[in-house]
């Protein structure tokens, strides 16, 4: 066979390939999503199960009723599957669910569900007290010359001594108190001062973050 064969023949395999990579990558299958291997921990419901379960069918009426037919219903489609997941993961939160990585989330705003998970992490009162220092900026308020927030020396020693003491805060742990004031500082005015703390931590903070600030303001005894 000619060289010149040999070229043409290298040609129409090279063409036959590029071809056949095209087609592939336009056809591209969806990945599977990893499904759950591992055995998760018992729960004590915080939920009502026979609420649990209506929000849950509803969920599902609303993945029955997807669409794919044309390009805007893909997109309605796509868009309620994402919002649909979501609203399941909301839902197993709000029943006491605690996921792995529960460290690693943004607490949010609900007291209750924090303090479920708070104990799930060891805190560090080391971090924290960078946290507080720095990107935070709590010590700016708390440990100004004037300062806007009750002082960070003997948080907890007050906490327990005399915020605990308030009929208001009776079934309180000072845990409790500390959380409510870093994640809804509205909740409770400490006599003489004003609210001018800023109320967005629920979205900001890890709950590993939460929990070392809470140790570090846990070690400001007096």
């Amino acid at each position: 066979m000619s060289f010149r064969n040999y070229t043409l023949l290298f040609i129409i395999a090279a063409f036959i390939l590029i071809t056949v990579g095209i087609a592939a990558a336009q056809e591209t299958p969806i990945p599977t999503p990893l499904m759950p291997t591992s055995t998760p921990q018992p729960v004590e419901l915080a939920c009502d199960p026979a609420e649990l379960t209506r929000q849950q069918t509803e969920l599902a009426a609303q993945l029955n009723a997807l669409k794919l037919g044309t390009a805007d219903e893909a997109g309605v489609t796509l868009d309620t599957l994402f919002k649909v997941g979501e609203a399941y993961q909301e839902l197993a939160l709000s029943c006491g669910y605690i996921p792995a990585d529960a460290a690693s989330r943004t607490v949010g705003n609900d007291i209750n569900r924090i303090l479920n998970t708070l104990d799930t992490v060891y805190g560090d009162p080391i971090n924290g007290q960078l946290l507080y220092n720095g990107d935070l900026g709590c010590a700016g308020c708390h440990e100004a010359e004037v300062p806007l927030g009750p002082p960070t020396e003997g948080t907890y020693t007050r906490t327990d001594e005399e915020r605990l003491q308030d009929p208001a805060l009776a079934e309180y742990t000072v845990q409790h108190y500390l959380v409510e004031s870093i994640i809804d500082p509205a909740a409770y005015i400490v006599p003489d001062f004003n609210n001018v703390m800023v109320s967005n931590f629920g979205e900001r903070l890890t709950l590993q973050e939460l929990a070392d600030l809470v140790a570090y303001l846990e070690s400001q005894d007096s």
